[in-house]
């Protein structure tokens, strides 16, 4: 297993368990287009924010997904998440279990120029 962003990544069942739900899959498909609040992900996955919060918890603790905090006009702040899965292999050859993650990488340059442009 590979990831240069996570020094200790999660159990491959952990993993798996947690892509095997569908509301799960949508959450990371979502959030890899741009970043949502739980609100919006409860909107978007047709969900309740108490179920949102608990899958986005444990997308949080395998790091697949992280927090990012998006200014507001009125001067608040709210918590966005977004999708840090790129990739996941599984591969069985020669008697082998392999699994690799791969995870996106972003740049704080472009996140801020990407909030400012949104201000």
């Amino acid at each position: 297993m590979s990831d240069d962003a996570v020094d200790e990544d999660p159990d491959v069942a952990d993993v798996v368990a947690l892509l095997d739900d569908e509301h799960v899959r949508s959450i990371l498909v979502a959030t890899s287009a741009e970043p949502l609040s739980a609100k919006e992900l409860g909107e978007h996955c047709d969900l309740s924010v108490s179920s949102i919060y608990r899958r986005v918890d444990e997308l949080c603790d395998c790091a697949l997904l992280t927090e990012r905090t998006r200014p507001r006009r009125d001067g608040h702040h709210e918590t966005v998440y977004v999708s840090t899965l790129d990739r996941f292999e599984l591969t069985i050859r020669d008697g082998e279990l392999d699994w690799t993650i791969d995870r996106t990488e972003s740049d704080p340059a472009d996140e801020l120029s990407r909030m400012w442009g949104q201000l």
